[in-house]
């Protein structure tokens, strides 16, 4: 009975299988296919890898307001630096990961004689208009404009004086300076601006923050600008897209939104919470933190800015290198720093170098005093020039602007005339008399700070030839000369320790503290911390911004060179 019925299923589809063979195939190709997908798919899970993809928009609240969108202006805001930075693109650029620079829109080498930098330009440079970036570009960059002797910005003026351009082919250029300088690349990473736009204006009004292409300027940054939308309130809406021609592999995110505040009393986050918190004061970001729930996480940094007291080694009384040690070990530099400030020891901090730490020490300071010409009278009750000689008094000046300044300077000149009986005549004065007085150099110690987030070079500060201008103390001698004219040769890094040894030998200042800086990033923003590294200033914080990215989705595994169908098979079997 079940052989017939075996035999009968088997005549009835074979008759089937006859009378319909289009659904036969068609059914035996269907299950061929799933079966194909099937495992096509678990050999594309086991072969692939999770990568960035493309899509997002990123979004950032910051404090600040735009000045000159102009990257070659002396009078920009921290936020049009930030726009710089994303916008415009330097024949080389620093990499904050290895604390170098590297090639941006050229390729560089230094030629045999070391004074001269030949750059060639890479085929894929482009602005964000899609013209090629040219050698005309560079010239009028460097030499139109830069070494224009009626160009505004004169630091940048001052740095391109004596240097050489020469073309030396239709895509490369050379740079030839008057003598060696280790410092020099980090120039090449200013901004190069595309001459069609500017053959009708002057010198005078290239910078011109009215100018049509400063107000939508066409730069080789990563984004280009898609407009700024103005709220009743003061606040800015930036609004960026990315450049489809950059250098580099185009940037994942699709669009850049910057909410910007003109101060943080102002700050309203109407719109859901940015990617980024930036320029807001340390402490405020501790707080922002604390009440959004871990979806952020902040970044501290420092920057090569610092707060120091410079001795004017031209003063009497300052020039002697005994008083100058009582007042460093009479300094109570820890007693009186803000939340937002850092205790550092050396002006070279930023470079790691740090060689002699300080140590208050009030009865020392007064040993110091008393045997080295400046004893203290008792009667008299006052610390004199010699046994009964004129009393001591220190010209301490500072500015205004920051009122931390005025704070620091009001806590040192105390501590030094309650613990060293020394009278300090303290003068807190506003920005321009302050700046007359600096100038003039009448005073006995200044309290400044310094920042040399643009300016790679934080020897100017200790050089002769900047005597009356950044060299605040007025240092002049041939053995400091000489080791950073080494260090500008070489960059020897043993140099920079002779130097920070020779520095604290001679004491012309008391370098103290450093201003302390955060961000606050969302937890949904990818790379971001791979790309974050030793910044010198804020905006190099967008270093890598090609990288950043929302979404990831999965891509193949399996090398270029092999066949990803051979390789299906070989796993088959």
């Amino acid at each position: 009975m079940r052989r017939k019925l075996k035999s009968l299923t088997k005549s009835r589809w074979l008759v089937w299988r006859m009378k319909h063979p289009f659904l036969f195939v068609s059914g035996f190709l269907l299950i061929c296919l799933t079966t194909f997908a099937y495992l096509w798919h678990q050999f594309f899970l086991e072969h692939s890898k999770l990568e960035p993809a493309e899509g997002g928009i990123f979004t950032e609240a910051t404090i600040g307001k735009i000045q000159n969108l102009n990257p070659l202006s002396d009078n920009s805001s921290l936020f049009d630096k930030d726009l710089h930075q994303l916008l415009f693109a330097g024949l080389l650029r620093y990499n904050p990961l290895t604390k170098q620079i590297e090639s941006g829109l050229a390729e560089f080498k230094v030629s045999d004689d070391p004074k001269t930098y030949e750059l060639t330009i890479k085929d894929s440079a482009q602005f964000s208009d899609g013209k090629k970036v040219t050698i005309e570009d560079v010239l009028f960059t460097f030499e139109e404009i830069i070494q224009n002797t009626n160009f505004s910005n004169k630091n940048l003026q001052d740095a391109f004086e004596y240097v050489a351009l020469n073309v030396i082919d239709e895509k490369t250029i050379s740079f030839t300076l008057p003598e060696q300088n280790s410092f020099f690349p980090a120039l090449l990473t200013t901004p190069i601006l595309p001459k069609i736009y500017f053959k009708n204006n002057l010198i005078e009004e290239i910078t011109d923050p009215d100018l049509p292409f400063n107000k939508k300027p066409i730069g080789a940054g990563a984004f280009r600008l898609k407009n700024i939308v103005p709220n009743n309130d003061g606040s800015l809406r930036v609004f960026l897209e990315r450049n489809p021609y950059f250098y580099a592999k185009p940037p994942l995110l699709e669009q850049l939104v910057f909410y910007v505040y003109p101060s943080l009393d102002n700050l309203k986050i109407n719109h859901n919470w940015p990617t980024v918190f930036s320029q807001f004061p340390f402490s405020q970001i501790k707080s922002f933190k604390k009440n959004l729930f871990g979806e952020y996480q902040s970044l501290e940094f420092e920057l090569p800015r610092f707060a120091g007291i410079f001795f004017n080694l031209d003063q009497e009384v300052v020039n002697n290198p005994f008083f100058r040690k009582a007042l460093f070990y009479g300094f109570g530099g820890e007693n009186f720093l803000e939340n937002d400030w850092k205790r550092i020891d050396s002006p070279f901090f930023f470079e790691e170098i740090e060689t002699n730490y300080h140590v208050t020490n009030f009865i020392e300071a007064r040993k110091l005093l008393r045997d080295n010409g400046f004893p203290y009278n008792k009667e008299q009750e006052i610390r004199t020039f010699g046994k009964n000689g004129k009393a001591i008094s220190i010209k301490f000046i500072t500015s205004t602007n920051p009122p931390i300044y005025s704070r620091m300077s009001q806590n040192i000149a105390r501590i030094w005339e309650e613990e060293l009986d020394i009278e300090v005549d303290l003068e807190i004065l506003e920005p321009k008399e302050f700046q007359k007085v600096l100038h003039a150099r009448k005073y006995d110690l200044v309290l400044f700070g310094q920042n040399f987030s643009e300016n790679f070079d934080t020897l100017s500060l200790w050089h002769s030839s900047q005597s009356g201008k950044l060299n605040l103390s007025n240092l002049t001698r041939d053995d400091t000369d000489f080791l950073i004219d080494d260090i500008r040769f070489s960059g020897a890094q043993s140099d920079w320790f002779t130097l920070s040894e020779k520095l604290d030998e001679i004491l012309p200042s008391i370098i103290f503290a450093t201003p302390q800086y955060s961000l606050l990033i969302s937890k949904k923003l990818f790379g971001f911390e791979q790309t974050f590294g030793k910044i010198r200033k804020d905006a190099h914080r967008f270093f890598g911004i090609e990288k950043w990215h929302f979404h990831k989705e999965k891509k193949w595994n399996i090398p270029e060179n092999k066949s990803k169908f051979i390789e299906f098979f070989r796993w088959i079997f």
